[in-house]
């Protein structure tokens, strides 16, 4: 039969590519008056014969689509005009995917072009919806085929359980989910039978042997509304807190750039390196006596972090309290807190640990400093102290308002607390060393009575490192820290190595074995108490995910 017509149509709407060929009644065959007329003819099949090539490259890539991820040349791009892609029914297995049924499956776009543009179909594969298929039923509800339904959101896992948007610009609500838990054996050997404070008391110090969950940790965390609003939520509960759980950290964020991001709720004082690093990644099974020492906790109130050249980092704050965790309004005088860090690292960065287990070939650090401030008043005019001051301690491990603290009978009810801590960590080679320095300025001091002193100066420092003997599997950690003051000194001395049992750090058995001639520390999560004088043996099992 003689070809006379050939129309080639590719219909590019959404989701839909067909191909359609028509031909008209076989008409009688003109003689042909010249050369020039079959020429014209030779023309036209060459261009049937290239647009079925195209058709075939074209239902090649369709059948590829319906069995796994779009493969899309890189040339198809899509037009910004196009519409939105449309939720398409899904084949059902073993039937035949002729052009016309696979066209349905790709929910893909493509403008129609132009004589002399490019005829490739335009396709950005990134705008492809995720379908799942679900059983289709009639109107008696019986089971009539397979249909389809197009997915907002998916669930996976990085770094912790996450429910996310498939398409962050229209649906930016995402949520992870994190936990972990410290159990631990904990056995003390004391020195000394008793300790006697600046005021006078004489107090026990016991042995100690018991199995403790100390941290046990759930985490939520993402986005809500908008993709620069973020949130967080961290609950807590320990044995020694009498296994109740505890809203730790709470609050909402809003990015403006990587060099401001301002948080509103409950979180860390923005202060001391080894306190704002958290629990999990220490070297030993818990941070060093200097450190819980001086260290300030958690209180409400405005946050504001940022990165500046992707070397510096900072974090400042204004709050109810130095240290404020937990507290009721009735317990906070009016005075805000303020506190500033920052630090700074070297090309590459220091990045999230403390050892190198990445036997770095190149020397990493960071040098960073940290400051606080917060007076701390009574209540007036009965001149009682409020419970936010219970946490100072004299360097012998003596309570600040403590009556007979300083002077017989007489009970500290105000002062202004000035902390400052500059700190230096490296890593190179699978060794590792890190430090902090503190400085505590206790000054204005005031009582309901005479006080042999108006201000209080106490300082000390940790120093600790090791190194990875496996890459990823075992390190040795050792450390020494003191704490020093106008009534009193103490010392820490600390060895231990981590396991890595499975290759990750996600999953942790910890060592280690700590020496102290005198607490200063009262820390039930250190296992570290007021006047302890022996030696404190800790076995720690940390698991996160």
């Amino acid at each position: 039969m003689n070809l006379t017509r050939a129309t080639i149509v590719l219909l590019m709407s959404t989701g839909v590519f067909s191909v359609r060929l028509s031909a008209d009644e076989p008409q009688p065959t003109p003689p042909v008056a010249d050369s020039s007329v079959q020429q014209q003819l030779d023309a036209q099949a060459a261009e049937i014969a290239e647009l079925k090539s195209q058709l075939k490259e074209l239902t090649t890539l369709l059948r590829q689509q319906t069995a796994g991820p779009p493969t899309v040349p890189a040339s198809w791009q899509a037009s910004p005009a196009q519409s939105p892609p449309v939720a398409a029914p899904l084949v059902p297995p073993g039937e035949d995917h002729s052009a016309a049924q696979l066209s349905s499956v790709v929910p893909m776009t493509a403008p129609m072009v132009g004589c002399g543009d490019d005829c490739s179909p335009k396709i950005d594969k990134q705008k492809v919806p995720v379908q799942a298929a679900v059983p289709a039923l009639d109107s008696c509800g019986e089971p009539s085929g397979i249909d389809s339904v197009l997915l907002r959101y998916v669930a996976d896992y990085d770094k912790g359980f996450i429910i996310r948007g498939i398409d962050p610009e229209a649906d930016p609500f995402r949520l992870k989910v994190n936990g972990w838990i410290q159990a631990r054996h904990v056995g003390f050997t004391r020195d000394a039978n008793f300790w006697t404070d600046n005021a006078g008391v004489t107090r026990p110090i016991r042995n100690r042997n018991h199995f403790d969950i100390e941290r046990a940790r759930l985490v939520f965390s993402g986005n809500a509304l908008d993709k620069r609003l973020s949130y967080f939520l961290q609950l807590d509960g320990d044995a020694d807190g009498r296994d109740t759980v505890d809203f730790f950290d709470y609050w909402w964020a809003w990015t403006f750039s990587d060099e401001l991001r301002v948080q509103i709720g409950k979180r860390k004082v923005t202060a001391g390196r080894q306190w704002l690093r958290g629990a999990r990644n220490t070297r030993l099974s818990e941070r060093p006596v200097a450190t819980d020492f001086f260290r300030p906790d958690r209180t409400i109130g405005i946050f504001a972090t940022g990165t500046i050249n992707d070397r510096f980092n900072y974090e400042a704050m204004v709050g109810n309290g130095y240290r404020t965790a937990n507290r009721n309004a009735t317990d906070l005088n009016n005075d805000f807190a303020v506190a500033t860090t920052g630090w700074w690292d070297n090309e590459g960065g220091f990045g999230k640990y403390l050892t190198d287990h990445e036997c770095s070939e190149d020397l990493k650090y960071r040098v960073g400093y940290s400051f606080a401030y917060a007076a701390q008043n009574s209540v007036s005019p009965v001149g009682v102290p409020l419970s936010e001051s219970d946490f100072v301690r004299l360097a012998d491990g003596t309570r600040l308002v403590q009556t007979g603290a300083l002077a017989p009978g007489v009970t500290v009810n105000q002062f202004d607390t000035y902390y400052y801590a500059v700190d230096l960590a490296a890593k190179h080679r699978g060794w590792s060393i890190n430090s902090e320095v503190y400085f505590r300025f206790l000054q204005d001091l005031g009582g309901d009575g005479p006080l042999p002193v108006s201000q209080i100066h106490q300082r000390g420092f940790y120093v600790e490192g090791g190194r990875i003997i496996l890459p990823e599997k075992l390190d040795w950690n050792v450390r020494f820290s003191q704490v020093n003051g106008d009534f009193g000194s103490a010392s820490e001395y600390a060895g231990g190595f981590n396991w890595f049992p499975l290759n990750t750090r996600r999953l942790k058995v910890s060592f280690d074995v700590t020496y102290v001639d005198g607490s200063p520390l009262q820390n039930t999560a250190t296992e570290i108490l007021a006047g302890d004088e022996g030696t404190l043996f800790r076995t720690q099992f940390q698991a996160e995910f």
